[in-house]
């Protein structure tokens, strides 16, 4: 069959409800890639559509599935985008009434009645998608019940019904590399501003299933169980990007790039002895830091790593099942200082039992961290996580508009705060972080280095969100869930 893969058209200032959208990244659509090599590799013929980057319409996307001539389409959508895949699926039923449209992604996986209650959709994939899509279209192109297809749902009728849950992919180095052929231009995806060093940049993921239990995320699509690449076939892509296509820097974009200490020290020593030596990235954990470690990655080619902290209050971090210490925060953020690797830190405010004071502790604890850069966003209780099913206990959550679920807009506000009170502190985290002297002299300085003219453009457009309110933007009507 012919597979038309597509990621809806979302705008920057949609995505952040502000003009900071205009100072974040592209990131590359792995996961359809994922897909579209798999399908692939079993003998369909594929065409893959980011929306999102490439700035199409609907009528436009459509275009595309014509000339293709495509017999299925599959979208992927989280939850903030689910709107604009809705909007797409509309527009290609209505012009091809009887094209089979597959959903996947985090909000199928995580609210699949709701998704599919919407008649556009005919199936949705649950969880890790490879498999269970590579079943479906055999099982159509075979006119097979796809009630058969382990991880599916669909609809009989006005009855939407669940088949039996997929296992999770154990061997993940048996999925073929991302279909990178298929993206017309990789220069054209960048991390944010100052989370690069040379173009063009690549995020690869090594792993599968995340063994932490903070409480507001969302794990229907992998599951906390952990799975991982080996080594040599991370260093194979590696080898495959750099030398194919010119890349030449890499984004570890895994949720802890570092759990397994060992494989991190293999992957390396294997590519030194290919001789690939690239700057490179990672987010991880705090807890799967150390020293030694750290000291390691700096030499082979670490300049940046992004870590999770969220809280300044560690009543907040226990609420949350974060389990860190700010003691051991402050350890991991100084080694890396002292051993020359820039450090982001993830933060949020508006955590369940979160006050105004616990927020100026989180305000004032980034304040007191030599972190180069932070990304604070509103806690946002993400359909599938355990904060989802208890915000009720702990504040009122506004579900009428699933484009607001940014991480931006405030829709979860705890007891005894407000949206106001939440959008101003959130400002106040990013201005008085900001505007320091020591943070601005390292943004000039970085305006004369490789991409700085890109880096200076995207910082001069978010600016306003450091200074004025910002009204809510939102590409949905109310209700569209």
């Amino acid at each position: 069959m012919k597979i038309f893969l597509v990621y809806p058209t979302i705008t920057k200032t949609e995505r952040y409800s502000s003009k900071l959208g205009s100072s974040g990244g592209s990131q590359i659509p792995l996961g359809i890639l994922y897909l579209a090599s798999f399908i692939r590799e079993h003998g369909h013929e594929v065409r893959v559509v980011d929306g999102e980057i490439a700035n199409l319409k609907a009528s436009e996307v459509i275009r595309e599935l014509e000339a293709f001539q495509g017999e299925l389409v599959g979208i992927s959508s989280t939850t903030v985008v689910f709107c604009r895949a809705l909007e797409l699926a509309k527009e290609i039923k209505r012009f091809h009434p009887d094209m089979p449209i597959v959903l996947g992604g985090s909000h199928v996986s995580s609210n699949a009645a709701s998704a599919l209650s919407h008649p556009e959709f005919d199936f949705g994939v649950i969880g890790e998608g490879e498999e269970t899509l590579l079943e479906l279209v055999s099982a159509m192109g075979g006119q097979t019940d796809p009630g058969n297809v382990a991880g599916l749902a669909y609809r009989n009728g006005n009855e939407i019904r669940m088949t039996r849950p997929r296992p999770f992919i154990s061997q993940l180095d048996s999925i073929p590399f991302p279909a990178y052929d298929l993206v017309p231009d990789l220069k054209a995806y960048n991390p944010p501003p100052c989370n690069y060093k040379m173009l063009p940049v690549v995020n690869i993921i090594t792993t599968r299933g995340c063994p932490n239990q903070c409480t507001f995320c969302d794990k229907s699509v992998f599951g906390s169980s952990f799975r991982a690449r080996s080594a040599a076939n991370i260093a194979e892509e590696i080898a495959m990007l750099h030398q194919q296509y010119g890349v030449k820097e890499i984004a570890f974009v895994d949720d802890t790039f570092t759990v397994g200490k060992n494989r991190v020290y293999e992957l390396f020593d294997l590519l030194k002895k290919m001789r690939i030596s690239l700057p490179w990235t990672c987010m991880t954990h705090v807890n799967s830091l150390d020293y030694d470690l750290i000291n390691y990655m700096k030499d082979n080619g670490c300049w940046h790593v992004s870590l999770g902290i969220e809280s300044g209050n560690e009543q907040i971090l226990s609420t949350i099942r974060k389990r860190i210490s700010l003691e051991r925060v402050r350890k991991v953020v100084g080694w890396c200082s002292e051993a020359g690797i820039k450090t982001k830190g993830f933060f949020m405010v508006g955590h369940p039992g979160e006050t105004v004071e616990t927020i100026d502790q989180t305000i004032n604890f980034a304040l007191e961290l030599p972190l180069d850069d932070v990304v604070a966003t509103i806690n946002t209780p993400i359909p599938g996580s355990p904060q989802y099913r208890e915000a009720h206990l702990y504040g009122s959550l506004d579900q009428d508009d699933w484009s607001q679920f940014n991480c931006w807009r405030p829709v979860f506000v705890p007891h005894g705060l407000s949206k106001e009170i939440l959008l101003e502190k959130h400002r106040e985290f990013y201005r008085r972080f900001y505007m320091r002297p020591r943070i601005v002299a390292r943004y000039l300085a970085s305006f004369f280095s490789p991409g700085g003219l890109r880096r200076a453009w995207s910082l001069v457009r978010s600016a306003p969100f450091l200074f004025r309110k910002q009204q809510p933007t939102s590409p949905c009507t109310p209700n569209q869930a």
